[in-house]
């Protein structure tokens, strides 16, 4: 059974107001001048203006209307996917960064030779020397280690001139390099080229060594008995030390 307005504001006034089963003055009507007077207005104005205000214009027009569509506008925008460039400029500003890039890793490179690498190596000397008389032969056995890991790629001998000393043997890390025979130590000359060696990785565990003979020549400019220290150098690739 459907309910009239009367029973309609008995059970649920606020109801009726909402639906408009009751107005103001019909709803004091019915109860009487009196009571209908000051029910109706006040009653009317608490839950028709005051509700209207509170969830029928803020409600409907503040927080539903345009501050809440302004985040959803708002997310729109930042969900809107860029345009891609044409693939010929995309082409040339990939060249334009590679080709930056390349220059940037030559440069660096100038002054971290090792950088990107788990390896530190760079390229350093190693000698080991014998205390000579000018004029006094004598035998040279000479051995030392290096402070790092160095893998000799080149000797030089300080003879300033041809038979002034004889190798007969140079070894490196307890191998031999010299496979047979007697050379000069005037090969072994700072102004040779074409010289490189292949020889074994020199660690501070090993030494290398040299066997051989001041001849007791005196080179044009020397003077004899005077002390003359003869090195043998060994350079090439080494682990760099901190």
């Amino acid at each position: 059974m459907r309910p009239n307005a009367k029973a309609l504001a008995l059970r649920d006034p606020a109801l009726a107001v909402l639906t408009g089963a009751i107005v103001g003055s019909d709803f004091g009507a019915e109860f009487g001048d009196d009571y209908g007077d000051d029910y109706g207005d006040e009653y009317g104005d608490d839950y028709g203006f005051e509700f209207g205000d509170d969830y029928g214009f803020e409600f409907g027009t503040d927080d539903y209307g345009a501050e809440a569509l302004a985040p959803r506008q708002t997310a729109q925008v930042r969900i809107a996917r860029p345009v891609a460039p044409p693939p010929s400029v995309a082409a040339k500003l990939w060249a334009k960064h590679r080709q930056k890039a390349g220059a940037t890793h030559r440069r660096v490179l100038k002054l971290e030779p090792n950088r990107g690498s788990s390896v530190k190596v760079e390229r350093y000397a190693f000698a080991i020397n014998a205390a000579l008389v000018l004029g006094v032969a004598s035998p040279i056995n000479t051995s030392g280690q290096p402070d790092t890991n160095i893998r000799p790629q080149r000797v030089t001998m300080n003879a300033p001139q041809p038979g002034f000393v004889t190798v007969n043997e140079l070894k490196v890390a307890n191998v031999s390099v010299t496979v047979g025979g007697i050379s000069d130590a005037f090969d072994y000359s700072a102004l040779g080229v074409g010289q490189t060696l292949d020889m074994p990785t020199l660690s501070p565990a090993n030494r290398a060594s040299m066997l051989g003979n001041y001849t007791g020549f005196v080179p044009p400019g020397y003077v004899g008995g005077g002390a003359y220290l003869f090195a043998i150098s060994f350079k090439g690739p080494a682990s760099v030390i901190a």
